[in-house]
């Protein structure tokens, strides 16, 4: 008896220490959980483009995720060591590190396949077309897609299954075969309801609206948009996107149907939601909609700002399809308006897009048309064999043998072409950049700044000039963002110019006590608010000029003046210092030329490419009636430029 109660003591111990352990280990397992789930949201708070804020989580980002991962596999707890590869998917694809991230996904796939975690085979080739989608190669996403769908059926998950319909469907709207995305989305639908996954059935509802809508079938889009937008504004949902591309939607079957208030109502609801988050993508298409509303209700004014609303978040999220859909109505609301210099504008946008378009379609149809010849010409080989090389086999092969050198020419000749105007824009590019970059090096001087901060350090030590301290202090600050503002730039207004230049003029003056004075003047026609300049092309002159020119003056001046002659503006700076010669023979190198004429001139060269017109820059010594020199004077001619 003893014995049994002993042995059956011992049980309850054994069996509340294995309890003991398998609740410790479940335990463990939810903080690894934890702790990855914890790293999505370094991933998704951290700018990927701005390599120069990388904070203290992001840098140790990889090296904990990696740890993360051996943990998952060491404790043989799946669910993270698949969780963790799929966070560091993540990182790696916004990274753009291509290699890494296939062969962290391939290495991942057999990992799977080896364990015989079908489920994590499904997810991982899945996120392989992922990959591919992202790159455009639309071929090889609907491959790996496919293969996810066949290996999601096999083990009948009907949550893998919808995904990879879903992106098949996604995948084939994506290269305009609308046909299949509608069969593919419906499918989508019917699989996620069997798995009575209401999320992937309410994305299914917004991707039937967004279809119908490009095929231009008003009801269906209304239907389903209006599905989706009640649907997502429940609170058992969180998906904020799907919200916002129903009311795209939405926005897009009203217009279709003629009904402009409604499409107007719905733009604007739209807008008020993208807004405090930034996703202005979702404008593109809301705003042209509602353009071609406004426009049939003859608000013709607010029509043309919401068509070029469209076209800038078009540039801005690099979508060429739209950008080209908004060129369109742009130039077709701007010829109805008389406005023929913005429609002429836009038309040469559209056309260089188009040929653009056109130079890469015609290389396709080459290579297809070469490919083609190719396999005629074994095939003639094998006839000719066949019929003894006869004569008259002979001479057709001769024939086509030439035929396909012909075209093999024309193949090399025009490759040959495409890559030298791709490299010839790209040099352009690269040399515009470069004057950008070596025009705001020149703005920002070292030496200005240095010298700006000492007087404000001066203002600081010197009592009662606190206030002055604070007014440079202000004045600099509004300077550096005007500069940084404008040297993303090709063109200001010289509304703005001026305001820039006298900024930085009333800074200078503080610096030297007011030894010099300025004046600034604008005599133009136009509004200046709507005559467009390069920023900043006086300013490295007018930074010489008080360095070099009137450094020692007590009464210099230097005078800015804007003249508008004729279809050309006229500006000049000039300055009562010891003049263009003097500075230079002072100079150790004689023979140097300085860093503001290389600058200037080589934005010209760029605007004279650019705008296929002549411009005119000098500078020069100013001379009195006694052949002395008075100052340094610098003149420049630009064909006027007018906002768009």
């Amino acid at each position: 008896m003893n014995t049994i109660k002993t042995t059956s003591k011992g049980l309850l111990l054994l069996l509340g220490l294995l309890s003991t352990i398998a609740y410790a280990q479940k335990r463990e397992q939810k903080e690894l959980i934890r702790e990855i789930d914890s790293l999505y949201r370094v991933i998704y708070t951290h700018n990927y483009q701005d390599t120069l804020s990388y904070d203290t989580a992001f840098i140790s980002f990889e090296a904990k995720i990696n740890d993360l991962i051996d943990e998952g596999m060491t404790s043989g707890h799946k669910g993270a060591f698949y969780k963790a590869n799929n966070v560091l998917f993540i990182h790696l694809k916004y990274k753009d590190a291509d290699e890494e991230t296939l062969d962290l996904l391939n290495n991942t796939i057999a990992h799977a396949v080896t364990n015989g975690d079908t489920v994590a085979h499904a997810q991982f080739t899945y996120l392989v077309g992922n990959f591919y989608n992202r790159k455009d190669e639309y071929d090889s996403s609907l491959k790996y897609f496919e293969d996810a769908l066949r290996i999601a059926e096999s083990i009948d998950n009907k949550g893998a299954e919808a995904a990879a319909v879903n992106a098949i469907a996604v995948t084939y709207a994506n290269i305009q075969r609308d046909d299949l995305a509608l069969e593919y989305y419906y499918k989508s639908m019917e699989v996620a309801k069997l798995s009575k996954d209401s999320t992937q059935v309410l994305t299914s509802y917004g991707n039937l609206a967004t279809v119908y809508g490009r095929l231009g079938n008003a009801d269906s889009t209304l239907h389903y948009a209006d599905i989706a937008y009640r649907m997502a504004q429940e609170d058992v949902f969180d998906e904020p996107a799907i919200r916002l591309h129903a009311l795209n939607s939405l926005t897009v079957g009203s217009y279709l149907k003629g009904d402009y208030t409604n499409a107007i109502k719905y733009a604007d609801i739209l807008t008020e939601q993208v807004v405090p988050i930034e996703e202005y993508g979702f404008l593109i298409t809301s705003d042209l909609f509602r353009s071609k509303s406004l426009n049939e209700l003859g608000r013709n004014r607010q029509a043309l700002d919401f068509a070029r609303s469209s076209y800038k978040y078009a540039q801005i999220q690099e979508s060429t399809p739209a950008e080209v859909r908004s060129l369109e109505w742009l130039i077709q609301l701007s010829e109805s308006q008389g406005i023929y210099d913005s429609a002429l504008y836009y038309q040469k946008r559209f056309s260089f897009i188009q040929d653009s378009i056109a130079n890469i379609e015609t290389n396709k149809r080459i290579d297809a048309l070469a490919n083609r010849y190719e396999t005629r010409q074994k095939e003639k080989d094998l006839a000719a064999l066949r019929l003894l090389k006869q004569e008259e086999e002979e001479k057709q092969r001769l024939w086509v043998y030439m035929l396909v050198t012909v075209i093999g020419l024309l193949v090399m000749a025009s490759l040959w072409i495409y890559n030298y105007q791709k490299r010839r824009v790209e040099q352009e590019r690269l040399a515009q950049q470069k004057a950008q970059n070596d025009l705001l090096r020149f703005q920002m001087n070292p030496h200005f700044m240095f010298n700006a901060l000492s007087s404000i350090q001066l203002f600081m030590i010197n009592k009662g000039q606190g206030v002055n301290a604070l007014e440079y202090l202000s004045k600099f600050a509004k300077l550096m963002r005007r500069i940084l503002e404008n040297s993303r730039k090709d063109l200001v207004s010289l509304e703005d110019e001026i305001s820039t230049l006298r900024h930085y003029l009333d800074l200078q003056k503080m610096r030297f006590d007011n030894r010099f004075e300025y004046r600034l003047t604008a005599d133009v026609e136009e509004d200046t608010a709507e005559l467009m300049i390069p920023p900043m092309f006086a300013q490295p002159f007018i930074e010489n000029s008080l360095e070099h020119g009137i450094v020692d003056k007590e009464d210099g001046l230097i005078e800015i003046s804007f003249k508008q002659i004729g279809d050309k503006l006229k500006f000049m700076v000039t300055d009562n210092g010891i003049g263009l010669s003097k500075s230079m023979s002072m100079k150790k190198d004689v023979t140097h030329e300085s860093m503001a004429t290389k600058i200037t001139k080589d934005r010209i060269e760029l605007l004279r490419k650019q705008l296929k017109k002549n411009i005119t820059f000098n500078v020069r010594d100013r001379i009195n009636d006694t052949r002395e020199v008075i100052g340094t004077q610098v003149t420049f001619e630009l064909p006027l430029q007018y906002r768009i």
